[in-house]
């Protein structure tokens, strides 16, 4: 991990500085969506610090995931002993997800972090899964004539920001129905940034 990375993701850039600069995050668009209750699996595919616990009102289980270990120690820090939630400092393999059979899979700021194949062997691993209801997915994106969001995006310690097209195909390809699929901005105020909201099934569901 390069001086850059280590320094763009430390908790304290993560959780308080970075939103400073965007002009504030609220995560609930990303949660809202997808609609996890008092019998849900949640799996939670680059965690980070553990936000998500913040936003999930319900579930029976949480998972979440992440190869940072600096992450993951403040996310049980932060929430380990608090709810009924496990985080691992892993990179997710299949066996997981067959262990897991989550039925809500989030994945919050992964998508621009990772190449078209690795983006598409992960969507079709969790596709995998058998009880899979919904998937989730938050990730920043060059828009057309947002100049200050693209220079941020391109900014972004995220390597692979597309264009709002280019995600919605790797969901297809991944073998799941895009649902819906919105530009929404980083904090009911406005945010100086913008972040596209996948919502995706399983095909046939």
């Amino acid at each position: 991990m390069s001086l850059y990375d280590r320094i763009l993701g430390h908790p304290l850039v993560y959780n308080h500085i970075r939103p400073r600069v965007v002009g504030g995050i609220d995560m609930s668009p990303v949660y809202d969506r997808l609609g996890a209750d008092a019998g849900s699996s949640v799996l939670d595919v680059g965690c980070g610090t553990g936000d998500a616990l913040n936003y999930l009102r319900a579930f029976e289980r949480y998972v979440g995931v992440d190869v940072d270990p600096i992450a993951i120690r403040h996310a049980r820090a932060r929430f380990g002993l608090a709810r009924p939630a496990r985080f691992e400092h892993k990179r997710l393999e299949p066996d997981d997800v067959a262990a897991l059979a989550p039925t809500h899979v989030v994945m919050a700021g992964l998508l621009h972090h990772v190449s078209d194949d690795e983006a598409l062997a992960l969507l079709r691993m969790l596709r995998a899964s058998p009880r899979l209801r919904r998937v989730v997915t938050q990730d920043i994106v060059f828009l057309p004539g947002e100049w200050l969001n693209n220079v941020l995006a391109a900014l972004d310690r995220g390597r692979f920001c597309r264009w709002q097209e280019q995600y919605e195909r790797l969901v297809a390809r991944g073998d799941l129905a895009l649902i819906d699929s919105a530009i929404v901005p980083s904090s009911p105020q406005g945010g100086r940034v913008k972040y596209l909201v996948m919502t995706s099934e399983p095909r046939g569901s």
